[in-house]
């Protein structure tokens, strides 16, 4: 497989991301409010979209907020199409790999409950790291971090 992990950055990727959010992470009836393709936080300097593409097709997705030493994951999906197919690890090590290029030490996440032991299997441990971020979307998940 030939997997390429890079910066969102052309109009095509971030059709590509979104699609990828929209549908999965922002299905009918997941959350109360509506996908917003155009969200600040996107373009907010210090937080970089990704896509995990495999031969040239998305398949992942994830921004990484990158705060000095410590970098927080947030908005991982992998296409609904593709899951169940071992993208997830990889996404998971490029996230890794990606981070140590900008000197992150700890990675930090708010996964969504049905994801948590996807997160353990590939070396999370659960730990409260900012109660303040568990409201709105967030306010059902489980914090989590990763020394790297």
């Amino acid at each position: 497989m030939n997997y390429k992990f890079h910066a969102v950055e052309s109009e095509k990727d971030w059709s590509r991301l979104h699609d990828i959010r929209r549908t999965v992470l922002f299905a009918s009836g997941r959350h109360s409010v509506e996908y917003n393709e155009n969200h600040p936080e996107d373009r907010k300097e210090g937080n970089i979209p990704y896509l995990l593409d495999l031969d040239d097709q998305a398949v992942g997705v994830v921004r990484i907020d990158y705060k000095g030493s410590v970098a927080v994951v947030r908005l991982v999906a992998i296409a609904a199409t593709e899951q169940g197919n071992g993208h997830g690890r990889q996404l998971n090590a490029m996230i890794e790999a990606e981070a140590k290029k900008h000197g992150v030490e700890t990675l930090r996440v708010n996964a969504a409950p049905g994801a948590v032991g996807y997160y353990e299997k590939v070396g999370w441990e659960r730990a409260i790291w900012d109660a303040n971020e568990l409201v709105g979307l967030a306010s059902n998940c489980i914090q989590m971090s990763k020394k790297i």
